[in-house]
């Protein structure tokens, strides 16, 4: 291969910069709709060896397959959260965050741009990943995809990388989550496009043969793993997840970018965040059209894939700005470079000094997000309406709010159940969904969702149009409220003969547990 320019690594030209960026991209320390029901599975997968097959926290769906995937990663936090804590989850996110920053600090170091173009972009790049980087499996997604473009960065500039590692790494990520088969995606495309540059160019089809065998052993690697119970619905679960035609116009997180970003409120932090996201992918684009002679066309056209799945699914930005970040610093790099755009050299003293401040306010960064903190926060959850419900001694058949369904099986009395929560469509049927959605959206069918299951409660939002529809209803009382939750029981229920109900509540701040 024609040698490049010069290899420049963050890490001996700016360490302050990725201890910024880690700790940047580690900001966010709030409590997901889901983790209180992986640290429920990671410990029943370790009392048992299995899941239950049917779902046991549900009274809308209990004989439904509960479709199982991610169980190492559930295994992972339930076991860190028992011997550690809230600061062992903690602990496992910022080894993850820190992971992913250095593999990005790793593929951009191929690409020889300057210095100063590779720390603007990864900075950018940490704030982008921030609102992704939670409490998640999804965690598992980053560190492995980020370690993989690392590698195909390596090998497009060197002509050789150990490729083969990726066979152990997807073995292992296919039983963390179902994103690994956008590592497949990532190498299988660069396979394709190698070969047929390499065709193209005289060079052959060996190159391009061996990365797609690779690919194809990657792929296989992850069926050794159906001897384990829990990893045998991996591929089924995630073709189902896929499929599912409601997903995208239900779950936030399945929305498309610019729906999302159209649909934000003006002039929201939400707003700005998509704008952003918008203007990093289209000056990485318009990078790559200014100057398109970078011998990176395989890495171009995983970040166009990648890219492209992010437009489909909001989820995905992290995914496309982590396949993104060494095309774009290549490019643009090589464009400063063209126009005669270098940085001043700075004086060893005075990088000194710049360093120590980065350093310091990357470590301000850290300790205000709260990483030492007692607690996970988990803002605009019910906590004082459950509270209200444990101190009476109300159990029982509980429809929350979507995202509270986790929270509710946690927190709720013995024998509390719930309508739905964040599993979906993993643990619903399409029936339950669509008669939930109907009484969550305040539509015609809402009064037939309250009538057709053994509801006990209903716990929503006091805003939302599920709370105008149950003050509607003549067979419901109010017995509950405060800014973030109401509660309502049968008025022929002894919860609704409670003394001093309806009452009004203060909301506090819930925490994760």
């Amino acid at each position: 291969m024609t040698a490049g320019p010069a290899r420049i690594s963050l890490w001996r030209y700016s360490p302050a910069i990725i201890m910024f960026a880690i700790a940047v991209a580690d900001v966010r320390q709030l409590s997901d709709a889901d983790l209180w029901v992986h640290i429920l599975s990671g410990r029943v997968l370790l009392a048992h060896g299995s899941l239950p097959p049917t779902n046991i926290y549900s009274y809308s769906a209990p004989t439904f397959r509960w479709l199982h995937h991610e169980w190492l990663s559930e295994v992972m936090l339930s076991s860190l959260f028992d011997r550690f804590g809230p600061f062992g989850l903690k602990l496992l996110k910022f080894i993850c965050t820190a992971g992913t920053i250095s593999f990005i600090v790793l593929a951009e170091s191929e690409t020889g741009a300057p210095a100063g173009v590779q720390a603007t972009i990864l900075v950018l790049a940490a704030v982008i990943l921030m609102p992704s980087m939670q409490f998640r499996p999804q965690l598992f997604d980053f560190l492995a995809l980020s370690a993989i473009v690392a590698m195909l960065c390596r090998h497009n500039r060197r002509g050789t990388a150990p490729l083969w590692l990726a066979i152990p790494i997807v073995a292992i990520w296919s039983n963390l989550h179902g994103g690994f088969f956008l590592g497949l995606a990532a190498i299988g495309v660069y396979g394709a496009a190698t070969l047929l540059q390499d065709i193209y160019m005289g060079r052959g089809a060996r190159r391009g043969l061996v990365i797609l065998a690779i690919t194809a052993a990657a792929a296989a690697s992850t069926l050794c793993t159906f001897l384990i119970p829990p990893a045998r619905e991996t591929w089924f679960t995630l073709i189902y997840s896929i499929r599912n035609p409601t997903t995208a116009g239900t779950i936030t997180d399945w929305k498309p970018l610019i729906a999302s970003m159209t649909t934000a409120p003006a002039g929201s932090l939400e707003k700005k965040y998509f704008v952003l996201v918008l203007f990093f992918f289209g000056a990485a684009v318009a990078s790559v059209i200014l100057k398109p002679k970078g011998k990176d066309a395989p890495l171009i056209a995983v970040a166009a894939v990648l890219l492209a799945t992010a437009f489909a699914a909001q989820r995905n930005i992290a995914i496309a700005t982590i396949a993104i970040v060494p095309v774009f610093a290549n490019h643009l790099g090589l464009l400063l470079r063209q126009h005669g755009e270098t940085a001043p050299a700075t004086p060893r003293a005075g990088r000194f000094v710049m360093e120590a401040l980065i350093a310091i306010v990357a470590l301000a960064i850290a300790r205000s997000s709260g990483i030492l903190k007692p607690g996970i926060a988990a803002p605009g959850y019910p906590a004082d309406a459950v509270n209200f419900m444990n101190r009476h001694a109300l159990a029982g058949n509980v429809l929350a709010d979507y995202a509270w369904g986790g929270y509710v099986i946690w927190h709720g009395g013995p024998g509390t159940k719930v309508f739905i929560d964040s599993r979906y469509d993993l643990a619903y049927p399409p029936t339950v969904i669509a008669d939930f959605l109907a009484l969550d959206r305040g539509e015609a069918g809402a009064a037939h969702t309250l009538d057709a299951y053994p509801t006990d409660f209903v716990l929503t939002n006091p805003r939302g149009r599920e709370a105008t529809v149950m003050d509607s209803q003549g067979d419901w009382r109010l017995i509950y409220r405060d800014d973030d939750a109401s509660l309502y029981a049968h008025v022929n229920s002894p919860a609704a003969r409670l003394e001093g109900v309806p009452f009004k509540g203060t909301a506090g701040l819930a925490f994760f547990p």
